[in-house]
This record gives structure tokens, sequence and C-alpha cells, in this order.
């Protein structure tokens, strides 16, 4: 190499480059933010159910507890019978939304009401829930129909609702 060829460059010191900002973020960032984003939104929609089914277990429990006091009021057997039997139907016409399963009578009733619970605990009362109901003295264990009635809200009331195939 010639030296005057040398000459006439003007090198420069050599300069590292800037260092990366903050902004734009690295795409591990943006996934990690993005699945965050999907959590939190997870978790508030089940957090919003949760207490949607706490409120209805709240109402429907208090339903419940004014049709019992009312039954220790009054005495009728045959009247606190009705009044649960209304309670049970208004509720999965309204709140299971299923208002084809209220239209139901006899055993199809009784075996609709034992769905999903762990025991059937309303097949001795499958005469008081449907001809029981129209008798004026109609013999059957007024707290274990309570018991029943209770546990079957609570079971839907509480219980996550699952996607029905």
């Amino acid at each position: 190499m010639n030296p005057t060829a040398e000459q006439q460059l003007p090198l420069r010191d050599i300069h590292l480059p800037a260092e990366p900002g903050l902004w734009p973020p690295a795409p591990g960032w943006w996934l990690l933010a993005t699945i965050l984003l999907a959590l939190l939104v997870w978790f508030s929609i089940r957090w919003y159910q949760r207490r949607q089914r706490q409120k209805q277990w709240r109402t429907m429990r208090q339903l419940w507890h004014n049709i019992q006091q009312d039954h220790q009021s009054h005495g009728d057997d045959s009247k606190l019978a009705r009044d649960l039997s209304n309670l049970l139907r208004r509720f999965v016409r309204h709140q299971l939304t299923n208002p084809q399963a209220a239209g139901l009578s006899g055993e199809q009733w009784v075996v609709f009401l034992n769905k999903g619970l762990k025991e059937p605990v309303f097949d001795q009362f499958s005469n008081t829930l449907n001809s029981g109901l129209y008798q004026q003295q109609h013999d059957y264990q007024t707290q274990a129909l309570l018991q029943a009635v209770h546990q079957f809200l609570k079971h839907h009331c509480l219980q996550p609702k699952r996607s029905q195939s």
C-alpha cells in the first residue's frame, strides 16, 4: 500500500453502537404480557361468576329460610310442601333456565331433582312433591324435605355450571 493512500483515508476510532432502549420490548416480553393479560381476564371472569353464584345462594337461602319460618308459625305440612315445590320449580325455571324441566311431573320431576346430587334424596318425597301437593292431609318428614330442598339449592347455586353437551 501506498503511504500517501493511507493518509488520504480519514479513519476514525471504532465506536460501539448504542445500547438497545427499553422500547420496543423484545418478543418474549410481549408474549409474557399477553399471557398475563389473558390470565387476568380469566381470573376476573371466574371471580365475577363466583360472586354471582354466592349472591344467588344467599337469595335462595333467604327464600328457603322464609318458608321454614312460615311453616314454624302455621304448622301446615301441606302448605309447606306446596311452598317448597313452588320454590323448586321457580328456581329450576329462572335460575337454572330450564323451563322444560320446570314443567315435568311425576317420576320425571323427581329424577330431575335427584340429577347431580350425591344421593337420590327426593325419592322418598315422590308422592309428596306430586300428588301430595293437592291433598289436605299428607304425612311426610317435613325436616327431611326441608333439608333435601336446602341441599338441592346449595348444590346448584354454589357449583360452577358445566357446559351441557
